[in-house]
């Protein structure tokens, strides 16, 4: 009686390990579609990319280079097409990473060039604020401003805003731009190009390579080897640090992509910090931007 009872009680058996191989099977097909789609469409993307540095770099002739990567295209657009079929497996997420990283670098573009255009609007030629420069109009103090532009022939907006609000100018004015060259590094003798102006001003432009970071204390160091000298504790740094709005039209496109730029912009590293300026040094001067 026990071992019948026993019997028909008995649990029914589930084979558990044909499930989780089930399972495990469906997640590597995913995986494995989506991996395809992205091997091989940075696969094209590297093609395209190594086309323009050969033609437009290198200087190859196109007879050469188009039969050339027309063959590497074929090859990586049979793979693409080969995975494309893959996409409601679970290619559509290297696609879905894609497309946001696109959006995300063209708002980018665009807000820049918008706040770019803004700034030229509003901007005060350097040589019509150094006709308003008289000796003892405004007071000028000891010691060197530096100020961080994008353009040496503009006025700064710090430089208007401290001016409107401290009434003086030091003694000796530098206006700093630093731009980024197409190249991954630029050699020293070329890094800085010193311009003396009137009355105490000095624009220095700074190239740099988009693989280095800027430093100022570089900087100086290559300044004081063109016979410009800083001293540091008698040097104060003026950045601007612009707080954006969404303008009522703006050439950014629609009020969701005006907010994603802002959102970007204002948690942007702030310039202090990007061209490693001593905080004891420096003087941010916040104003407001419709973009």
């Amino acid at each position: 009686f026990f071992f019948k009872q026993k019997t028909a009680y008995e649990i029914p058996k589930r084979d558990w390990s044909s499930d989780v191989c089930s399972s495990d099977l469906k997640t590597s097909d995913n995986l494995g579609a989506a991996y395809g789609i992205a091997v091989t469409g940075a696969m094209i993307v590297t093609t395209g990319l190594a086309f323009l540095y050969m033609c437009g770099v290198l200087g190859w002739s196109l007879a050469l280079v188009v039969p050339l990567f027309a063959l590497f295209l074929l090859i990586d657009l049979v793979f693409l097409g080969a995975n494309l079929l893959k996409i409601a497996d679970g290619g559509w997420f290297p696609l879905a990473v894609a497309a946001l990283g696109v959006l995300v670098m063209a708002t980018w573009r665009r807000g820049r060039a918008a706040m770019v255009t803004k700034r030229e609007q509003d901007a005060l030629p350097l040589s019509m604020f150094l006709e308003g420069v008289r000796p003892h109009h405004p007071e000028r103090i000891a010691g060197t401003a530096v100020y961080l532009t994008s353009r040496v022939d503009q006025a700064p907006g710090a430089l208007l805003h401290s001016l409107k609000h401290f009434k003086v100018l030091h003694e000796r004015v530098v206006l700093m731009s630093v731009r980024t060259e197409d190249v991954p590094r630029v050699s020293d003798d070329r890094r800085i190009e010193i311009q003396e102006l009137e009355k105490g001003f000095t624009a220095v432009c700074v190239r740099q390579g988009f693989m280095e970071q800027p430093s100022v204390a570089q900087i100086l160091m290559l300044c004081r080897q063109k016979g410009l000298r800083f001293e540091l504790m008698e040097t104060s740094f003026f950045v601007g640090r612009e707080r954006l709005r969404a303008a009522p039209r703006s050439t950014i496109g629609p009020r969701w992509r005006q907010r994603l730029f802002i959102f970007i912009a204002n948690n942007a590293l702030n310039a202090t910090e990007f061209f490693g300026i001593p905080p004891n040094r420096a003087v941010e001067v916040g104003g407001h931007l419709e973009v």
